[in-house]
């Protein structure tokens, strides 16, 4: 018997889930902010701030705000503030490609790998010294707050450092993933496949020796 053409395939669910339509405005506002920030890090010389010179000697390309904005940065969060321009494109990408992922949860999740970074960055304190460029160390203000003031005593160097790292690696992939959760039982399969993998060569090595 012929089947009818107007029956109803079995090939995938008939429900599809709701389509989100990008988010424009804060795509556009991302970009915007993300692409003067660029420009004012790339070109920023401490001699264009008017914060610590009444009379600067040099000009940035997008002018004193935005001179004076890179200064704040770098004097409050010192090396991390070159993820802030990557994380404002990720966000217009996020804002563009599925705007149902621009949650509060990952605006959070970018701060805190900002603050984590500046606190990896101010251990390094003892090798990159307060300079023009870092008002307050590699670190900047935040960092020497976290690590010095807070971690170092309590947890110790290697402590301080790997629970800042653990902390920055998952914010990092909360803010890059869709699912974290899903990532990580990727990577927890990778590893077993790995282990099992290395077992199994162990194993016909093994072999191999026994039958010579």
């Amino acid at each position: 018997m012929a089947r009818n053409e107007t029956s109803t395939s079995s090939e995938g669910p008939s429900y599809q889930g709701p389509r989100f339509r990008p988010n424009w405005g804060a795509a556009v506002t991302c970009l915007i902010i993300g692409t003067y920030l660029s420009v004012a890090l790339v070109d920023y010389e401490p001699a264009q701030s008017t914060i610590t010179r009444t009379a600067p000697v040099a000009k940035n390309l997008v002018g004193w705000i935005g001179a004076d904005t890179v200064w704040v940065l770098l004097y409050s969060l010192g090396v991390s503030t070159w993820l802030l321009p990557l994380f404002l494109f990720w966000m217009m990408y996020v804002a563009v490609r599925n705007a149902r992922r621009l949650v509060a949860t990952r605006v959070i999740a970018m701060i805190v790998s900002l603050v984590a970074l500046s606190g990896l960055s101010a251990m390094l304190s003892g090798f990159i010294s307060k300079s023009d460029y870092f008002p307050s160390g590699p670190g900047g203000l935040v960092g020497v707050t976290l690590y010095k003031g807070i971690l170092a005593e309590a947890m110790g160097p290697f402590g301080s450092g790997l629970l800042l790292v653990i902390v920055y690696f998952f914010g990092l992939m909360f803010v890059i993933t869709k699912d974290i959760s899903a990532e990580l039982e990727k990577i927890i399969a990778h590893v077993s496949d790995w282990r099992a993998n290395r077992a199994k060569l162990k194993a016909e090595a093994a072999e191999l020796r026994r039958k010579a």
